[in-house]
């Protein structure tokens, strides 16, 4: 009732960086605070950065009342999808956290201890800005670095991660439109006089911990090709020989028919792959080199799957914990079980031994990991983020009927919608919307949707991922949906 005490806890900014040209980018943050200004206290945490396009949504009014003169029961969804790409555009989500610590912080490469493990817990917080941060209750950071800090990102999640053991991290790495521009970060702390800022190198993100529950999922678009093998011989990060594995790709196959459909098996009837995979699969029962299996399978595949490996080759390592689990990718997503395989683009090839290399630090090959190629495709990745939010919903009724009978169902105030730039409009078809659209048929009551084209998802491949701090990375090419709600269920404003 009185406005002095009201205050907007949290402010997310995403700028299209076709702006920086027209104004100057040290304006925007001084200019959201000041029109916040009227709310009681205003704006007391920004974090934000510039991008190569924005999300956001707008409201349904009529959220909830039956289209008049139907028979159908359905409602509209709460609010409507907004994905700007590419053109000029603002998003800005204000948020009231009660009874959540909020704590933003910048940190520089230079500044990230590299010796984690070995040095006080609250030196290294107090290296990268978090010495004041409490973080008791299964903390949550979002973070938004520069492109130029890739190199160093590393080294922070895995700080966070030894810091803050039960903490969940996500966020995207800051994009922009035209490679000729330089991407920009945002930050304020009411703590710190200093910090309305725009800068344009390190790290910028926000500690949350307290009253508030995260659930993230991501979406990576990869449609697997060939069979299932197994290492032969590797290390570190390099692969060097492949070999069949018959029985996990038999059972594969014969766990794809409940999810195929009418254009799965007519590809297959113009292109004969069972007779042809046959013939493959006989004569790759011998170890070969990763690169001469990847070209035999190459020869199996439709003109655009194949134009899509020839510019660059994608290769899965199965993720551990999937003994007892269906074998087919769509069908444990369906089932809230996760992905199967973490898959990774290959960095270099050796054309004398044919062996291909993974991002340096990635990963540790072991010899017996299963392994398969994979390729993006469009309608792939809309059977996936059915299948992921099927079980997403799945694993929400297991809580609710599994756990306390007094708590009620997770209702998330806002979807955090962060999708890396060769995404959205033009690779789901044309059709302009498709990944907000989704989270409103599958999350109608969800009032706001927000985020930001970005250059790389920072997060796990699935929530209840391995302890592994490995399984903390930045993927390529993919969507992060974050759900963000009350942990305690208070009722949304």
């Amino acid at each position: 009732n009185n406005n002095n005490n009201k205050r907007i806890d949290l402010a997310v900014v995403s700028v299209s960086s076709l702006y920086d040209g027209q104004s100057s980018p040290s304006l925007i943050v001084p200019a959201v605070l000041s029109s916040a200004s009227t709310y009681g206290q205003g704006i007391q945490h920004l974090v934000g950065s510039t991008s190569g396009g924005v999300v956001s949504s707008i409201r349904n009014d009529d959220y909830g009342i039956v289209p008049p003169d139907t028979n159908d029961s359905t409602t509209l969804a709460a609010c409507q999808g907004v994905e700007n790409e590419g053109t000029p555009g603002v998003s800005i989500t204000l948020a009231i956290l009660p009874d959540v610590e909020l704590k933003t912080f910048h940190v520089l490469g230079d500044d990230i201890p590299d010796d984690v493990g070995r040095i006080p817990q609250d030196t290294w917080k107090g290296a990268v800005g978090l010495k004041d941060f409490k973080g008791a209750t299964n903390p949550s950071f979002f973070l938004i670095p520069t492109p130029s800090f890739q190199s160093d990102l590393d080294d922070l999640l895995d700080g966070i991660t030894t810091a803050f053991p039960n903490s969940k991290t996500f966020g995207g790495i800051a994009s922009t439109v035209s490679s000729l521009s330089r991407a920009r970060l945002f930050r304020y702390d009411d703590t710190d006089p200093n910090a309305i800022a725009t800068l344009a190198d390190g790290c910028v993100g926000v500690g949350l911990a307290g009253d508030i529950q995260v659930k993230t999922m991501v979406a990576v678009g990869t449609k697997p090709v060939g069979g299932i093998y197994r290492v032969v011989k590797g290390k570190d990060s390099t692969i060097a020989a492949i070999v069949l594995d018959e029985v996990a790709t038999q059972e594969e196959q014969d766990s794809l028919e409940t999810f195929q459909d009418d254009d799965d098996e007519q590809d297959e009837e113009n292109m004969d792959v069972k007779a042809k995979a046959a013939a493959a699969y006989a004569k790759a029962t011998i170890p070969k080199p990763v690169l001469a299996e990847a070209n035999f399978v190459m020869k199996n595949l439709s003109d655009d799957d194949q134009a899509f490996m020839k510019k660059a080759i994608l290769v899965g390592l199965e993720r551990g914990g999937s003994v007892g689990r269906t074998p087919s990718q769509l069908a444990r997503l369906a089932e809230g079980q996760g992905h199967r395989f973490t898959v990774y683009q290959v960095a270099s090839a050796g054309m004398k031994d044919g062996s291909v290399t993974l991002p340096l630090g990635c990963v540790d090959i072991k010899p017996g990991t299963r392994f398969r190629f994979f390729v993006r495709e469009s309608n792939f990745a809309k059977k996936e983020l059915n299948s992921l939010w099927t079980g997403h919903k799945k694993k929400i009724l297991e809580e609710t009927f599994l756990g306390d009978s007094d708590k009620k169902q997770f209702e998330p105030a806002t979807c955090m919608l962060l999708p890396t730039l060769d995404r959205g409009n033009k690779f789901f078809g044309g059709k302009p919307g498709y990944e907000s659209d989704t989270v409103t048929s599958f999350q109608p009551s969800i009032p706001c949707i927000s985020g930001f084209f970005n250059n790389g998802v920072v997060g796990k491949l699935d929530e209840e991922g391995s302890k592994d701090t490995l399984d903390l990375m930045v993927h390529g090419s993919a969507t992060s949906y974050v759900l963000i709600g009350s942990a305690s269920r208070r009722p949304l404003y």
